[in-house]
């Protein structure tokens, strides 16, 4: 899946997040198709999107845990980023062929909400590319210490336990902060910008929606290691992802008299993506 075209004479390169999403994209949009990334930040999706020669939008609340709007040109924001109001995409129904999002869902507090509205802009048979951690991963992907997000809010024996973590040289984005001072900030952090769910509440959010979720671990897997995946089996590449990294799938609008679709929603066609 979503191979460059070194990978098709057997040299496979790894991709990251950004790549995958667009190699996707790439794979999938219908010839004139427009795309999506919901969540945007500074861009980086759309800006790799439409060097691949995509027709790519984003939107983004800017939210105070991660603003990237001052590092955003102001075209940018006349041309392809739209800043979201009310939690609503700017955006009118059944506009777009695919939405992606990465690393966007676990941010939001209401999920029923930004579900629906995905939904709303995407055309019928249109798709969804998710990639965001349930609250069964294993390792907390913002800071890197193992079970943190696990703690409920406000727990004083979390911020112990990162604290203690930062002391054996575990967890990352510490900005020079001393080991204490870490602990406070990042545990305040996940307390107000964080919303960690169960798969079985995710899995119905979505089904309300949209299809149920396929899941693309495995290929996920595939695009982040590179040639390095070859070694690993399928079951040990989806485990990794999803306790190590985060869930991967894709959901699709169903038709008005479709009934759920049980397997795959999208392509996996060969695609090459362009690392600009």
């Amino acid at each position: 899946m979503f191979l460059s075209n070194k990978a098709r004479r057997g040299k496979l390169r790894a991709m990251n997040n950004y790549e995958f999403c667009v190699a996707y994209a790439v794979s999938n949009l219908p010839k004139g198709g427009k795309m999506l990334d919901y969540g945007c930040g500074d861009g980086t999706i759309i800006k790799l999107a439409r060097a691949n020669g995509l027709e790519a939008y984003g939107c983004d609340v800017f939210y105070a845990g991660g603003d990237y709007s001052k590092i955003i040109p102001e075209d940018a924001f006349a041309d392809s980023i739209f800043r979201m109001k009310d939690g609503r995409i700017p955006f009118g129904e059944n506009t777009f062929d695919l939405v992606t999002n990465n690393q966007v869902l676990e941010h939001v507090d209401n999920l029923d909400h930004v579900v629906s509205e995905i939904a709303r802009v995407l055309k019928p048979g249109g798709l969804v590319l998710s990639l965001f951690p349930d609250s069964g991963v294993w390792r907390e992907g913002h800071c890197g210490v193992p079970f943190l997000h696990w703690f409920p809010k406000q727990s004083r024996f979390r911020v112990t336990y990162a604290y203690a973590a930062r002391l054996i040289g575990i967890g990352y984005f510490k900005n020079g902060k001393r080991p204490r001072q870490w602990a406070e900030d990042f545990c305040q952090w996940l307390d107000d910008w964080t919303y960690y769910r169960s798969y079985a509440e995710i899995n119905r959010t979505f089904a309300r929606h949209l299809s149920h979720p396929h899941h693309l671990e495995a290929e996920w897997m595939n695009a982040r290691l590179g040639k390095k995946a070859r070694l690993l089996p399928s079951w040990v590449k989806i485990i990794i992802a999803k306790k190590y990294g985060h869930l991967t799938f894709e959901c699709k609008k169903l038709l008005p008299s479709s009934a759920l679709d049980a397997g795959r929603v999208g392509k996996l066609s060969l695609g090459a993506v362009s690392p600009k």
